[in-house]
């Protein structure tokens, strides 16, 4: 078993405190050869409480992209919870996809989470399910087990859409097309949701079995979302998809959707603002898991909670105006408050 604190450390051929992602406080790692886990864990910011964030079990191409990741979306995590107003910090795990995913190696992420001592609180996220945190739930109690974040992600997307549509076009959603791209639990969720209320939806993943379980005839499944004709494209997949090449081939009027960190980098909102596309941030619009999440920590019913999900829409609406009133891209009208 291996466990390091390597923030300021050259681990795997890497200055860490260097790296240009980095901002953090604590970069934890933890390697046991009997089970195969390999993990990192990320603190960015834990001054409004312990960090909190899910972990990924996923396939990358080096330790520096692992190191990326896990550095990206640990930041993003600190912001999304000081705008959903949780008092809470960000973190994020990742764990190396080098083969099966083992109960063995369940066991051996919670040693990693007792070793933090409460310092990062897990969820789920991209390869782990609530299954798998319940399963870990058996061995620390540094874990959220409660609810599926899912839903509540999509439910506080769909109200955002909702908003932004009616802010941007004076209309309703029903007749608008739009476009998701990925329709696992947040995806598919926010299809339903969409659907119901009128919309036209399409619905695209790479993982067909994903889309053989989608009944709705109001939902039609598409080859690719990313580059349809429509009023609202939805990331629900993975990140960095924009870039200031890959948006040449959008065709929508607003970007709303539930991926971590879009952006491959900053610089593409500006360029998204200038294409005449609104590119609503992904820290402003997908805390809904979140909120679900700490709802019993906080004492939250489900009413509140859906009230919580309702003052997303709220928040885009004043952020869209704001970069409306001073002829700027949401993502630097979010950096004036």
């Amino acid at each position: 078993m291996i466990f390091k604190d390597i923030t300021d450390t050259y681990f795997e051929g890497i200055q860490i405190s260097s790296h240009n992602e980095f901002e953090h406080e604590k970069v934890y790692y933890y390697e046991d050869h009997k089970s195969g886990l390999k993990s990192l864990i990320a603190i960015h910011d834990s001054t409004e409480g312990p960090a909190i964030g899910g972990c990924r079990f996923k396939t990358y191409d080096s330790f520096e992209s692992g190191l990326n990741d896990v550095l990206r979306l640990s930041k993003g995590m600190t912001h999304k919870n000081n705008i959903a107003q949780v008092p809470f910090g960000g973190g994020k795990g990742i764990i190396f996809k080098e083969g099966k995913k083992s109960n063995e190696m369940m066991k051996s992420y919670a040693d990693f989470l007792n070793l933090l001592e409460g310092k990062y609180i897990s969820a789920e996220d991209i390869g782990i399910s609530l299954k798998d945190i319940r399963f870990i739930k058996q061995y620390t109690e540094y874990v959220f087990d409660n609810v599926d974040p899912g839903p509540y992600t999509a439910k506080g997307i769909f109200y955002a859409i909702k908003r932004a549509i009616s802010f941007t076009f004076s209309e309703s959603l029903v007749g608008k097309k739009i476009a998701i791209q990925g329709a696992g639990s947040v995806g598919s969720k926010l299809a339903d949701h969409l659907s119901k209320a009128g919309a036209i939806v399409y619905i695209s993943d790479i993982d067909n079995s994903k889309l053989k379980i989608i009944s709705d005839p109001n939902i039609t499944i598409v080859d690719n979302a990313f580059e349809m004709q429509c009023d609202v494209f939805s990331p629900c997949a993975v990140g960095a998809i924009f870039s200031r090449s890959s948006i040449e081939n959008l065709n929508c009027k607003i970007i709303a959707g539930g991926a971590n960190n879009q952006l491959l980098n900053e610089s593409v909102a500006d360029d998204l603002d200038a294409k005449g596309i609104t590119y609503i941030p992904d820290i402003l619009i997908n805390s809904g898991g979140v909120i679900g999440l700490t709802k019993d920590i906080m004492g939250r019913n489900e009413e509140q909670a859906e009230s919580e999900l309702m003052n997303i829409a709220i928040r885009v609406e004043e952020a869209m105006a704001i970069a409306k009133d001073q002829s700027m891209s949401i993502q630097a009208a979010l950096k004036l408050n």
